[in-house]
């Protein structure tokens, strides 16, 4: 028993002793690892440890000679190439030992110069065009392009083409979409008259005179009106068949007494808005533009366009008859001048220097100043020619009285024959005389 208290009582003093006796630290004996790095604020790791950031081109950090030493020290900062360096032996306790390490900085990325289009379509297939240039069928992925707006052209058969200005950012993808319309169906219209020469008006739009055939006009029902000065006017309707031609023969009937009269308009160049008097008409086109209706009498006649000076002349129309002016706009600044040129009888073919300019009456504007030879040309009246000076802004006036072309006369040889006759029997009755 007095062995199992003593044994006992041992153990006690000997946790008791375990107690109040200093332990030895794991990490004891304090040195330092000194990090200088030519970065600031950039992080430092010991094999993988975060130890803090670089603050005034160091960090020291504390490491224990009875510790478990380390072995690689690295920085880490954005914008910079990641370095680490060897740590090596540790300094003694209480010492301090410097490593270094230097940041690189990563290259800045150039700026980017070109972006991307990505463009599709409905229907998909659709052949992409990019300034002009073939980039392959809908969808496409377009890179490479130069920043700013380009010219897209999406086209696919029995499509209308789909054209847009798409703007192309640097490092970005532009998306277009193109929603393509089908095609409408076209057909043709052949339009005839007795007498030819009639005026053409489809759907109201004025389009030459007969003979012509109306190309591209769309499939469909439209309304073909047909106009000649005296005559009276045709008017219906005429179906267009996709690919096919449709045909309208007018026969005019004469108008006995007509009360109005027309009025056909050119200009150089084309596309001059028309006003009647102060009221829109419509606009000139490559054959022209015809003003039906027009009440007898003096009428002004004025073009416009954009870029160009206005240009106005008077007009005289006579009923069932056509009357015609031919406008050269000039740009601003232009000197010009113009002729008023009147017959009697009206309806003479007008020549100004050789070239056909109308039937009168009719003013000629925006001539350049100088001398002009004018000619006048009516069946059944003798040619008239005279010349005409132009002066700058002013109107220079011609008026032509024309002379009937007088009659043929001949002998007729049935006249002859009685006269011998007489002559013979004068002859006879005075012979009998002398007897």
């Amino acid at each position: 028993m007095i062995t199992k208290r003593v044994i006992a009582l041992g153990v006690v003093l000997m946790a008791m002793l375990l107690l109040v006796m200093p332990v030895a630290a794991i990490g004891g004996n304090e040195a330092w690892i000194q990090v200088r790095c030519n970065v600031e604020g950039a992080s430092v790791y010991f094999d993988g440890d975060y130890k803090g950031q670089i603050a005034g081109g160091e960090l020291n950090v504390p490491v224990y000679t009875t510790g478990t030493p380390y072995h690689t020290a690295k920085a880490v900062m954005d914008g910079y190439y990641t370095s680490s360096t060897s740590i090596g032996s540790y300094p003694a306790a209480g010492e301090t030992r410097t490593v270094y390490i230097t940041l690189n900085p990563t290259p800045t990325p150039a700026p980017a110069t070109t972006g991307t289009l990505s463009v599709t379509s409905s229907p998909s297939g659709a052949k992409v065009y990019v300034d002009g240039s073939y980039y392959g069928r809908t969808s496409q992925v377009i890179s490479g392009l130069s920043t700013g707006d380009h010219r897209v052209e999406v086209t696919l058969d029995g499509y209308e083409t789909w054209k847009s200005s798409s703007r192309v950012r640097a490092g970005q993808v532009t998306d277009v979409y193109a929603s393509l319309t089908h095609k409408p169906t076209l057909g043709s219209i052949y339009v005839s008259s007795d007498p030819s020469g009639a005026n053409i008006y489809l759907d109201g739009v004025y389009k030459g005179t007969t003979p012509r055939t109306l190309s591209g006009i769309a499939e469909g029902r439209h309304y073909v009106d047909v106009e000649l000065a005296g005559y009276q006017e045709w008017s219906g309707p005429v179906t267009v068949v996709s690919n096919q031609q449709a045909y309208v023969s007018a026969s005019l009937g004469p108008n006995p007494q007509p009360t109005v009269g027309t009025i056909a308009v050119y200009s150089d160049p084309i596309g001059a808005y028309i006003y009647l008097d102060g009221a829109y008409q419509g606009r000139t086109s490559p054959e022209g533009f015809v003003i039906i209706g027009v009440s007898p009498g003096a009428h002004t006649v004025n073009l416009k366009l954009d870029g160009y000076k206005d240009a106005a002349t008077s007009v005289n129309v006579n009923s069932g008859q056509q009357s015609s002016v031919r406008s050269t706009l000039q740009t601003p600044g232009t000197n010009t001048g113009s002729v008023e040129i009147t017959s009697d009888p009206a309806g003479a073919e007008i020549y100004l220097n050789n070239a056909y300019k109308g039937v009168t009456p009719v003013t000629l504007n925006d001539l350049a100043p100088g001398s002009y030879t004018v000619a006048l040309k009516l069946n059944g009246y003798v040619d008239w020619t005279t010349t005409a000076t132009v002066n700058t802004g002013t109107t220079t006036p011609i008026s032509a009285q024309l002379a009937a072309v007088p009659p043929t006369t001949q002998k007729s040889p049935g006249m002859v024959v009685p006269a011998l006759g007489a002559l013979a029997v004068l002859g006879y009755l005075a012979a009998r005389r002398e007897h």
